[in-house]
């Protein structure tokens, strides 16, 4: 059933987990030698000729002529006198230019936004092509405000379940309908961290799981009865936690195939998982990449957990403590 909408606008503000090369507009940069065209007649020629006999691999993303300028080759540790005798030892023919090569910066790397095609244009023009997906995440135009209000909500649906500090949800969004929810119970067991216990309530529901639900845990866990069959654990589901994940709830979601997480806040003291001390799902080598956004009810899910620490530490006070 589709969860009731709050009221609009949001007090929040969504921020995806990007890779670093993706949210900085520094740009790398490599030193070329580059020669002034003195006939542009000949303009033709010499790209060609330099496309046959001076091939730079890895910079394929930069136009070869910049106005009068014209990219010779790497400098690799050469001076311009060098250049020259190299270029011309491989049978290239200066006629046309200046004969005067001048060390560059251009870019290194294909911009990956239009931010830094501005930037990598101010000092080499670059083949760029925009992804319209990524530039409406970067600028928050990706959802509209009917998707943002079902992403509070369900994240209000997390919040209520916070048992130990952390609440968490997977939802299938095809449906609009929670599969799983559960809090947390490290304080039972060290692993059972709430991503860790949701996604075993998953598994239950397509007929798995690891864990017997004890007591406590049934009285703040619900999973989805209506329907035992289900695709491959997280396969298509979107998860909504309270607090970033910590590296092993990450890992956790990746085996687990989740489309999307949500997380409402990141704890500085401790090791985050989904962009604080490493982003899991942008590593190298891992199986399975999913999408990550922060900040959904970040306040109130940091209070959230500050109250309740500050609730058990004042039961767990003993007689007479200062």
């Amino acid at each position: 059933m589709e969860p009731k909408r709050p009221r609009l606008p949001m007090t929040w503000t969504l921020r995806p987990v990007l890779p670093e090369n993706v949210t900085t507009d520094n740009i790398i940069t490599v030193n070329v030698f580059v020669d002034t065209i003195i006939n542009r007649t000949s303009i033709s020629k010499i790209v060609k000729s330099l496309g046959q006999l001076s091939v730079i691999n890895s910079l394929t993303h930069l136009k070869r002529v910049n106005n009068q300028t014209i990219i010779l080759m790497l400098v690799n540790d050469l001076n311009s006198d060098q250049c020259v005798a190299e270029l011309k030892n491989r049978g290239f023919d200066f006629d046309g230019l200046s004969g005067r090569p001048k060390i560059v910066p251009v870019p290194a790397y294909m911009p990956k936004t239009c931010s830094q095609n501005l930037q990598a244009r101010k000092l080499w023009p670059c083949n760029f092509h925009p992804d319209k997906r990524l530039e409406s995440i970067l600028c928050g135009k990706f959802f509209n405000q009917l998707q943002l209000a079902t992403i509070d909500q369900y994240m209000r649906t997390a919040l209520s379940c916070a048992a130990g500090g952390v609440g968490a949800v997977v939802v299938d969004p095809l449906n609009d309908l929670i599969v799983a929810q559960s809090g947390d119970f490290r304080v039972e067991h060290p692993v059972k961290h709430a991503i860790m216990c949701v996604v075993d309530k998953v598994a239950r529901v397509q007929g798995g799981g690891a864990w017997n639900s004890s007591s406590n845990i049934a009285k703040t866990s619900s999973i989805s009865t209506d329907d035992k069959t289900g695709p491959y654990l997280c396969t298509g589901y979107d998860v909504y936690v309270t607090k970033e994940p910590c590296v092993m709830c990450a890992m956790a979601l990746v085996h687990s195939r989740a489309r999307r997480v949500f997380y409402g806040y990141a704890n500085d003291s401790e090791p985050g998982g989904l962009g604080g001390s490493v982003s899991v799902h942008l590593l190298k080598g891992i199986n399975h990449r999913f999408e990550v956004f922060a900040g959904v009810l970040e306040e109130e899910c940091r209070t959230a957990a500050l109250e309740l620490h500050t609730k058990n530490d004042a039961q767990n006070k003993k007689p007479g403590d200062q």
